[in-house]
């Protein structure tokens, strides 16, 4: 058959249009394909995708050959999966609304067709011919037999077994929060998962407990559906879940024909349970919230905003940075807290605050239930609003999971307020991160003073994430970190001081005088440095010196190196030179504090070096302290109003109990709450809030000597609140600490800044 006879198909091979794929559709569905398809050349090594890419399109080989390459469960490194000669297709997982399965590489120089997986479906539909409804079946068993062959069940099982397999399988979806079984239900089938993740656990008296967790390549529920017994676990989808569920009947065929698969099943599962033990046990045992607490979040995220608490000054910078940029603020620093292992900063556990801000979804749930299609997403995975077609509807805000998406008044400038069209419907439009779309960076990771900020790909840069999901594993650190920071400080003071001390002694033995030689230079470079101090204020905060427009058509790449701070190497800088400013002083005027402005002088310079001082040693101590005692991410105002929101839940957790656990908290946890001097005890004591539960509960545990345990139901949630009350007027001071020198430094420079030109115009004038 001819290709058509409008001209976009004229950029489509003839032989395209004789393959099988597209040779029975009708000439509207062929007049849609040939606008929106396109013919890539691969040269040979190059690849056409990656496995995990998003998967939007099918492939049609026309010249040379792809091979198809997959990480296997189970195995360490990636294999083939199969050969695709020309007339051949790949990726028929998109038509199946799945990512990639496995890369796709010319073995030598190549060129396919690339169509669009949903226009090829409607297409399909519209045409209504048998034989296109018999080449969709055809593209969906090849989709299935790839994602058998990947399973520790069929990578080795013979071309008439994996058929018995295909045929017998059947493709299911599961929401969030679904059963794919429940324990001591019948074991009538086992699931391949395709995608998504799996939660097994099972429930007794003290709630759920997880027992592993199950993802892409994995069987679910095989050993009882092969031992024909009852579920011994209930299986939860933890998100959207993709699995082909296999009758019991037609497993047991298959492994009865082949005794090896026994074996293989059983050393999959040991080596996941070995890992799981290991990655999940560990975290669990590390923090009060570990990572794997939300692990959907961690699956779905693409670029997760992470506030790394050990470096946090709690500053706000970032938050101010984007309301500069926005108008308003996208980010609010309140959200969940994990600990977790970075390889990018080192293999200690981090402890992560995730505030409220887009994580850029792999699957954004706000995208399928907007109306009007204002929601998109880049080649890179950012997703963004249109604000031309918002209309305000509010359905993507209901959408999202965790309540990152606001409705906010329409910007006065929008297009759509120009053009007078849905302003006139809706005042409103939606508003969320967009990674700061229209500059070159992310606003809030540039302007951290500390470098705090990071935005992460879990299933990439989270350790155990990566582990659990069955990504590859993230790159390691260096073995060896000196902190290079630290010593270059710690000489940098101790250098300032032995200059200092020897300024003051030529000053005072008279060698060095403020009027001339080098006794008058210090002076000069002394004023240079308040000036380029006090300067210092107003060039961190000018958010244009460090977020620059993109240049139109320049879109940055996706971070394959994440975004980093520009405003730390500044703050280091003003750290460095405040260190260096007080020996230039000395050799000027020493230590004496002589009569009018220049007395009042010398008072602010030392004022202002002091509170800088003070600020430098609290920005570098005070953080990692005060993370230990926080449960959550909070503003400092939050802190006012959360001994109430305490005290509440301990009534809340108190009623109803038994008599024993009231009488605990009568004489061990109210006393325990109340102690003077208690948050003193638990600051110098260094231990973490999950350190300080687990001392009080073996305090407890030897008053009881095992006496009552089954009565002690709501003990636990006793024990979190009066360690969070005993916490609290630590975390007050802490963070007043590290907020509360900032307005008397900048005031005591902005004077020091006023006595330095009176002092200049006077001694000009003498």
């Amino acid at each position: 058959m001819s290709p058509p006879s409008h001209n976009p198909a004229a950029t489509i091979p003839e032989s395209a249009w004789r393959a099988p794929l597209l040779r029975e559709l009708d000439e509207l569905a062929r007049q849609s394909l040939a606008a929106a398809s396109r013919v890539r050349a691969v040269a040979p090594g190059a690849t056409l995708w990656q496995e995990h890419d998003a998967a939007d399109t099918i492939a049609l080989v026309l010249e040379g050959s792809l091979e198809l390459r997959c990480l296997r469960r189970g195995d360490a490194e990636p294999s083939r999966l199969r050969l695709a000669a020309p007339g051949d297709t790949v990726g028929e997982e998109a038509l199946l609304g799945l990512p990639r399965r496995a890369a796709a590489t010319a073995l030598d120089a190549a060129r396919v067709l690339e169509v669009p997986a949903a226009l090829f479906l409607r297409g399909s539909d519209r045409s209504g011919a048998a034989s296109v409804a018999r080449e969709c079946r055809v593209l969906q068993r090849q989709a299935t037999r790839d994602l058998v062959r990947q399973q520790a069940l069929g990578r080795t099982l013979p071309d008439d077994e994996l058929d018995l397999v295909i045929d017998a399988v059947r493709w299911e979806r599961f929401d969030r929060g679904a059963k794919l079984f429940a324990a001591g239900e019948p074991a009538a089938a086992a699931w391949l998962l395709c995608d998504g993740l799996v939660q097994l656990q099972t429930e007794d008296d003290d709630g759920v407990q997880v027992r592993a967790y199950l993802g892409r390549g994995d069987t679910v529920g095989d050993d009882e559906a092969l031992a024909a017994c009852a579920r011994s676990v209930t299986a939860v989808a933890l998100g959207a879940v993709v699995a082909l569920r296999l009758p019991a009947a037609t497993l047991r065929t298959v492994v009865d024909r082949n005794p090896g698969l026994r074996e293989a099943f059983a050393r999959v599962a040991e080596q996941r349970g070995a890992l799981q033990q290991q990655v999940v046990g560990a975290a669990a045992a590390a923090a009060t919230q570990h990572v794997f607490r939300d692990l959907y979040r961690m699956q779905m995220a693409r670029s997760l905003l992470a506030i790394d608490q050990d470096t946090c000054v709690r500053c706000g910078h970032c938050a101010w940075t984007c309301a500069a940029l926005h108008g308003e603020s996208r980010l609010v620093r309140r959200g969940d807290k994990i600990v977790t292992r970075l390889p990018v900063l080192g293999q200690a556990p981090r402890s992560l605050l995730l505030p409220n801000s887009c994580q850029h979804c792999k699957n954004p749930a706000c995208m399928i239930d907007c109306p009007t299609g204002a929601i998109g997403r880049d080649p890179h995975g950012e997703v963004f609003i249109r604000e031309a077609l918002c209309t305000g509807c509010g359905n993507c805000a209901k959408a999202c999971p965790w309540e990152n998406i606001r409705i906010a008044p329409r910007p006065a400038g929008a297009r759509a307020v120009r053009s007078g069209g849905l302003a006139r419907l809706s005042p409103e439009i939606a508003t969320k991160c967009d990674l700061c779309r229209d500059y070159d960076e992310p606003g809030c990771v540039r302007t951290c003073p500390t470098g705090a900020i990071l935005r992460l790909d879990p299933s990439r840069d989270v350790a155990e994430v990566a582990h659990v999901l069955g990504a590859a594993t993230p790159g390691r650190a260096r073995a060896l970190r000196l902190p290079w920071a630290a010593t270059f400080a710690v000489l940098t003071a101790s250098g300032a001081i032995a200059a200092g001390l020897a300024a003051l002694a030529r000053h005072d033995a008279g060698v060095w005088v403020p009027a001339s030689g080098p006794g008058l230079h210090a002076g000069i470079a002394a004023a240079i440095a308040m000036v380029v101090l006090v300067l210092h204020a107003a060039v961190k905060r000018n958010v244009r010196l460090w977020v620059h427009r993109a240049r139109r058509g320049a879109r940055r790449e996706a971070a394959a190196g994440a975004p980093r701070s520009r405003v730390k190497p500044l703050a280091q800088l003003h750290v460095l030179l405040g260190l260096l400013a007080p020996p230039a002083v000395l050799a000027h005027a020493g230590l004496s504090l002589p009569d009018g402005p220049a007395g009042a002088l010398m008072a602010a310079f030392w004022l202002a070096t002091a509170l800088g001082l003070w600020g430098a040693l609290a920005y570098a101590t005070l953080p990692a302290r005060l993370t230990r005692l926080e449960r959550d991410g909070a503003l400092p105002e939050d802190l006012r109003r959360r001994r109430g929101e305490l005290v509440d839940r301990l009534f809340r957790a108190g009623s109803g109990r038994s008599e024993l656990v009231r009488a605990i908290a009568d004489r061990v946890l109210v006393p325990y709450a109340r102690r003077p001097l208690g948050a003193v005890a638990l600051l110098a004591s260094g231990r973490t809030l999950a350190q300080e539960e687990a001392r009080v509960h073996v305090r407890i545990d030897a008053m009881l000597q095992g006496r009552g345990v089954d009565k002690l139901a709501g003990l636990d949630e006793l024990v979190r609140v009066v360690v969070e009350l005993r916490a609290l007027p630590l975390r007050r001071l802490l963070t007043a600490m590290l907020r509360g020198f900032l307005p008397l430094h900048v005031l005591a420079s902005a004077s020091l800044l006023a006595l330095l030109a009176v002092h200049v115009l006077v001694a000009v004038g003498r």
